[in-house]
C-alpha cells in the first residue's frame, strides 16, 4: 500500500461555512426563546410584586387604623397614600405619600383605556379612582374586588393582581398570550 504525501487532511470551505450556517441557526432559535423567557419572567414578577405592593399596604392600613390609597403615579409607579382614594384624587398634593413600588420597564401599568385584555378579569381597574383599604375588624383591609394590571411592552403579555370577593387576599395572575386564559400564580 502506498501513501500520497501530498495529501492534505482538514475540511473544505463548503463544510466550515455549513457548519456554520447552522450554528447561527440554532443561534438565532435559541434567542428567541432566551427572550420570550425573559419577557414571561418580567410579567410573573410584576404580577407578583404589585400582588405583594397591595397585601402589605392592607397589613399597613390595619396596622394604623387608618384608610389608606394605592393609586397609578406613572406608567411604572404605585404609590400609597394615607386618606381616602377621593381625597387624594380631588387634593394628591395635601396628602401624606407614605410608600411606593416602582416596577421596571418595559414593564408598564395598564391605564382604563387599555383594559381590553384584562377585562376578563371583571371587577374594577384600580387604575382610574385607586384602591382603596379600609381597616375592618377580623378581615384583610383590601378592597372588596378589583385589579392593577399591566403588560411586557407592546407585547401581549399581561399581569395582574387581582382581588376577587371570594378571597380574602390579592392572587397575581398572568395572560401570556390574547387567545390565552388568566393564570393564578
Amino acid at each position: 500500500m502506498q501513501i500520497d504525501r501530498n495529501l492534505k487532511s482538514g475540511f473544505t470551505l463548503v463544510e466550515v461555512m455549513a457548519v456554520v450556517a447552522i450554528i447561527g441557526i440554532l443561534s438565532a432559535a435559541g434567542f428567541a426563546s432566551l427572550q420570550n423567557a425573559v419577557a414571561n419572567n418580567r410579567i410573573k414578577d410584576a404580577a407578583i410584586n404589585i400582588s405583594a405592593y397591595m397585601e402589605r399596604t392592607a397589613n399597613e392600613a390595619r396596622r394604623v387604623n387608618d384608610t389608606l390609597c394605592v393609586r397609578r403615579d406613572s406608567d411604572q409607579k404605585l404609590v400609597t397614600f394615607k386618606g381616602t382614594c377621593a381625597t387624594v384624587k380631588s387634593n394628591s398634593s395635601g396628602v401624606t405619600r407614605l410608600d411606593s413600588l416602582l416596577i421596571d420597564p418595559p414593564v408598564q401599568i395598564l391605564t382604563k383605556s387599555e383594559t381590553s385584555a384584562a377585562e376578563i378579569l371583571g371587577g374594577v381597574n384600580f387604575e382610574e379612582n385607586g384602591a382603596q383599604f379600609i381597616p375592618r375588624i377580623g378581615l384583610s383591609a383590601a378592597p372588596y374586588e378589583g385589579f392593577f394590571g399591566v403588560q411586557y411592552g407592546g407585547k401581549d403579555l399581561y399581569g395582574a393582581a387581582a382581588k376577587v370577593k371570594t378571597k380574602n387576599s390579592f392572587t397575581p395572575m398572568v395572560k401570556y398570550s390574547g387567545d390565552g386564559s388568566w393564570v393564578e400564580l
